[in-house]
């Protein structure tokens, strides 16, 4: 069950033409890919070594910053 900032990135991202997914496994456990609905492709972090996933901050800022 996602806790209350991550419901709020949930909504923030579907707001916006997204959608987040729980990135799970290795080293990006408990990290997050923001998907585009229109296009169904990863989005880029810009972050070395983890270029499709973000933590939930890093996502509800690129998500701030993304237009709709």
């Amino acid at each position: 069950m996602p806790n209350a900032h991550e419901k709020r990135v949930l909504q923030l991202a579907v707001n916006k033409g997204y959608r987040l997914e729980k990135v799970g496994k290795g080293v990006h456990h408990g990290r997050f890919a923001i998907v585009s609905i229109a296009e169904g492709s990863r989005m880029t972090s810009g972050i070395k070594g983890s270029e499709f996933s973000f933590s939930i901050d890093e996502a509800e800022d690129w998500l701030a910053k993304a237009s709709k």
